[in-house]
């Protein structure tokens, strides 16, 4: 399996924003004086950033995907361990794609019950409430889900959809838990991080009001995914029923000539004009719903990772949130 990894060292960024450099605008720092902060996934890697990057320490966030590379398929690799086991923060979703992530901190030492000095895990699924991740979006109009198959797992999170950044909402209270693990191993920036977390606190407020405006005022109701769907926890938030190709973590690639049928049905019976796609797609479902409907198909960013543009345009969540979200708005009215 092709290793996808990225190590962010945000030197530029530190130099603008008048954070001791790391490296490139000055000397840099020996590693054991800076913050290191690994992450698992794009959003949170963003989240920490726009804290750490207001601390005006040394700091280092990594995220171990590459740009434009598959979450779901992901492996650790031997740099990838040891980047994770000698940080101070290691934030993880937890979900399905993720139990390699439980397994890799019991089996190095790493926990929060050993209390290692200086060291912290924050898994975010334990902080949200959880959504059971719902299957055959195509052919299920009530999206019931299999109760008695769900709890047949033996894994803990593994019949809830991981995907709990797609809601404002939750991408806030996840802030805030990153900030307070950040209370717990940067002591010395605690001033700063009280502002730090009341300035993204402010952002999130303003993105999480403006998804309640557009649900409250949007014609249409109903969102068609020609895609895997990982967006339950905003859809269940806002109301909007949607029909999809996958559910969030499938690793189907071709639709049956089933699902392609209902969803195209669907588009036609409810005069649907815009059938959405997520980043990295081959779009061969959407483009085939678009040309027997005369949709159009439109991209929404997962935030599970992004291209390698997005990554260094210096883009945050809350401006891709917005980017889905004046999408939706057009798709609804």
């Amino acid at each position: 399996m092709i290793r996808k990894r990225m190590t962010a060292v945000l030197a530029a960024m530190g130099c603008a924003a008048g954070i001791l450099p790391l490296g490139g605008c000055g000397a840099k720092t020996p590693d054991e004086e800076k913050l290191t902060i690994v992450t698992t996934v794009f959003a949170t890697y963003d989240l920490a950033v726009q804290l750490a990057e207001k601390l005006e320490i040394p700091y280092e966030v990594e995220l171990l995907l590459t740009p434009g590379g598959e979450s779901h398929s992901y492996e650790p690799s031997p740099a990838d361990v040891a980047a994770i086991q000698s940080c101070d923060l290691f934030i993880y979703i937890g979900g399905a794609s993720e139990q390699w992530a439980d397994s890799l901190l019991e089996s190095i030492g790493r926990t929060n019950e050993e209390t290692i000095p200086g060291k912290r895990n924050l898994r975010l699924m334990d902080c949200i409430t959880p959504l059971e991740d719902a299957h055959d979006h195509a052919h299920d109009d009530e999206h019931a889900h299999d109760d008695d198959h769900a709890h047949d797992h033996e894994a803990e999170w593994l019949t809830y959809d991981e995907h709990i950044w797609t809601s404002p909402e939750n991408a806030y209270l996840m802030m805030h838990e990153i900030a307070l693990e950040l209370y717990t191993v940067a002591p010395e920036a605690i001033g700063r991080l009280q502002g730090a977390e009341t300035a993204v606190a402010v952002e999130l407020e303003a993105l999480i009001g403006e998804y309640a405006e557009a649900a409250a005022e949007a014609k249409g109701d109903t969102l068609i995914f020609a895609d895997r769907f990982p967006f339950r926890y905003m859809t269940e938030r806002y109301g909007w029923k949607y029909y999809a190709a996958f559910s969030g973590c499938s690793s189907d690639t071709d639709a049956s000539a089933a699902t392609l049928s209902f969803l195209i049905s669907k588009v036609k019976e409810e005069g649907i004009d815009t059938v959405f796609y997520l980043e990295n797609s081959s779009q061969k479902i959407s483009d085939a719903v678009c040309a027997a409907t005369g949709a159009k198909a439109v991209c929404l960013q997962s935030l599970n990772n992004v291209s390698k543009a997005d990554f260094e345009s210096g883009k945050h969540y809350q401006d891709f949130m917005r980017e889905n979200l004046a999408a939706i708005k057009e798709a609804l009215n």
